[in-house]
């Protein structure tokens, strides 16, 4: 058995490591130098049947098997028979890797000029094929781009240096494409849920919350890539993870503890909870200057100076003074350029072609030339879908949680014409095609896109005003100048409502009035280090801020009227949380049942919410994962209210549970 796992090791390696896995390309030509690649050579590999061997693994990974009386036996003998089970994993290694790869354009300069400007081919050009999965010119253009930015801090000014790149993008892209096979095959994905919990470490302030969506969309821009690009390369990342882990993790437990790890992880209920926030009360809280010293007294090591503070005013920029117009082009291109957000369902028609092992090769090119000749091109025009064979399915509505085929419609591109790619699924190639997409109106929208443009309108005229001003303030060094000199613009906003000035503070510390944003306002006026300085813009949820130091305070043992301020927060922020801990016991009291819980909730005008399937590893949106609150969710009793409230930070949840939903066995 030890070599079994030792062969099984190799296998794996070589589905990690490109190093390894290039060794079982079979090549044509001059060959492949992939430190030092040729120019213009074609390579090829040899085809292999699909993955059929697999297919006995998926009921004991994938969560969403549609026979789920399956698993036990399965389980059963590959916890039992250990030598059987290592040399499938073995073998299904062996075959992801031996015909990895169907190479058929030539690669290095030819493929390299092309990618990065020629006009020879489109972005949907294939440049490789995985498994009859194709890897485009487009993947392969935006792979050298993230390249150029992240490791040469720049774009294509030079294509020179990313010359002997281009072997090694194509390579991450073949590696990506299997672990995304691999993936599927085994039933793995990476939930929304694990993304935010992956990004999390990398984007808290200095209090160790989330820095907020717009500061994330923000940081995640400068850094070259869009928020959709970085998410789905972190998606990746988790299912390279997963995938490593169920080829390695060994299942010598025995069949009980399978069964018993299956329904904890599969096990749902719908949450109903009202969350209430200490912040909320912060501010209603009085505290005496009496009671402000005597807590200063007991706690002065609390309140001891340890590093530079700084206090600043600063000119304050709403962007909701900025007066701006929508017009109904405007409004119109929005609804057109977000339709995906308000498409609820779509007619659609579809093509079925069922295969036998012997021609899926065969029946698989003949559904890519009914795509083709659906969507047409340039110069011939898109045959009628009807005529090819398609016949109607009906109305399809939008569902996240369906995980049927069908709902790969809602995935289309502009460029895709209304019609998938083949559709692999149980012995048949499907092709779908929309004939009529169901969306909201625009009158029912309107609303939503008109507030979304007026602000991005807002948010756009506000940046460049503080960039004014900003120039203005580095001429004259006068905020209270500059101020009503700029007036006029915010609608006669009065100066001293645009003057504002911060107490002292530390870097990254949390000022109350930023709100989300309060750590990175002190980070970024921490970086002023002379009396008078001006610094730059500072993005905030209302607009922005400019900042002028205007003191500088050394580490010290302070006196209680150097930290008054500071002092008083302390301490409405412990009684604001005692006090909502409170109103969360009461709310408790009034509400035995889910309903009275509703009911409660609404007296009290508190917004009542619901997760629905909720899972252990899960977290209410918003709020971080509280072990606490999964080990009572899943404890407690249908329509019943929890006993006590969770804490979560700074905040506590009330919550019953609706419904539970126990996965078939």
């Amino acid at each position: 058995m030890a070599r079994s796992l030792e062969n099984h090791r190799k296998m794996e390696n070589a589905l990690i490591d490109p190093s390894n896995r290039l060794q079982v390309f079979q090549t044509y030509g001059s060959g492949i130098q992939f430190n030092t690649p040729p120019w213009d050579i074609q390579h090829r590999a040899r085809k292999i049947p699909p993955l059929r061997l697999l297919h006995p693994l998926i009921p004991v990974y994938n969560q969403r098997v549609r026979n789920r009386r399956r698993p036990t036996a399965m389980l059963r003998f590959l916890s039992e028979k250990q030598r059987a089970r290592n040399i499938l994993l073995i073998l299904v290694a062996l075959m992801m890797v031996v015909g990895l790869v169907i190479l058929y354009m030539p690669i290095g300069q030819a493929l390299y000029r092309r990618a990065v400007g020629s006009d020879e081919v489109t972005d949907s050009t294939p440049v490789a094929e995985v498994l009859q999965e194709k890897i485009t010119a487009g993947e392969y253009r935006a792979a050298l781009m993230r390249l150029s930015q992240s490791r040469l801090g720049r774009g294509f000014e030079d294509p020179a240096l990313l010359k002997p790149f281009s072997s090694t993008i194509l390579n991450e892209l073949i590696e990506d494409r299997l672990v995304l096979i691999l993936a599927r095959q085994l039933g793995l994905s990476a939930t929304d849920e694990e993304v935010f919990k992956a990004l999390l470490p990398m984007f808290r302030d200095a209090s160790g919350r989330f820095i907020g969506r717009e500061r994330y969309f923000r940081a995640v821009q400068q850094s070259g890539q869009t928020v959709e690009e970085f998410e789905e390369n972190l998606r990746r990342s988790i299912l390279r993870d997963k995938v490593r882990h169920h080829l390695t993790a060994p299942l010598d437990v025995s069949p009980r503890e399978i069964e018993e790890e299956f329904l904890r992880e599969n096990t749902s209920v719908d949450l109903v909870y009202v969350v209430l926030r200490s912040k909320d009360l912060r501010a209603e809280i009085p505290v005496s200057e009496s009671e402000a010293r005597a807590y200063f007294e007991q706690h002065r090591a609390e309140f001891t100076i340890t590093q530079l503070e700084r206090q600043v005013e600063y000119l304050h920029i709403p962007m909701a003074r900025i007066p701006v117009s929508i017009s109904e082009k405007e409004i119109r291109e929005e609804y057109e350029r977000t339709k995906s957000e308000h498409t609820t369902g779509a007619y659609v028609s579809q093509i079925e072609l069922p295969f036998t092992e012997q021609n899926e090769a065969d029946v698989r090119r003949q559904a890519e030339d009914l795509v083709k000749r659906a969507r047409g091109d340039e110069k011939t025009p898109a045959e009628d879908f009807q005529k090819l064979g398609g016949k109607s399915i009906g109305f399809v509505k939008k569902d996240p949680k369906d995980t049927s085929y069908r709902q790969r419609v809602f995935t289309l591109s502009d460029f895709q014409k209304d019609v998938t790619e083949p559709i692999r699924e149980e012995g048949k190639f499907y092709i779908l095609k929309v004939t009529r997409w169901q969306r909201k109106p625009l009158a029912e929208v309107r609303a939503e896109l008109v507030r979304r443009l007026r602000e991005r309108k807002q948010r756009d005229e506000a940046a460049q005003l503080a960039d004014e001003i900003k120039k203005r303030l580095d001429e004259v060094k006068d905020l209270r100048r500059v101020a009503a000199e700029f007036s006029p613009k915010l609608g006669n906003l009065p100066v001293e409502q645009m003057i504002r000035r911060t107490g002292f503070f530390a870097a990254g510390e949390d000022l109350p009035e930023f709100g989300d944003y309060a750590s990175g306002f002190s980070s970024a006026a921490s970086e002023l280090q002379e009396i008078g300085q001006i610094g730059s813009k500072i993005y905030l949820s209302d607009g922005y801020a400019i900042p002028r130091l205007i003191a500088k305070r050394e580490p010290k043992t302070p006196s209680f009227e150097e930290v008054k301020d500071r002092v008083i927060r302390k301490l409405q922020e412990q009684k604001a949380i005692e006090r909502t801990r409170q109103l969360a016991e009461q709310l408790i009291a009034q509400s035995p049942t889910v309903e009275a819980l509703r009911q409660a909730a609404a007296a009290r005008k508190l917004e009542i919410k619901t997760q629905q399937e909720f899972k252990r590893g899960s977290f209410l949106p918003e709020l971080e994962r509280s072990e606490q609150l999964e080990g009572m969710a899943f404890a407690l009793e249908v329509s019943r209210v929890a006993p006590r409230p969770v804490r979560i930070g700074k905040d506590f949840v009330v919550f019953g549970i609706a419904k539970r939903s126990d996965p078939d066995r």
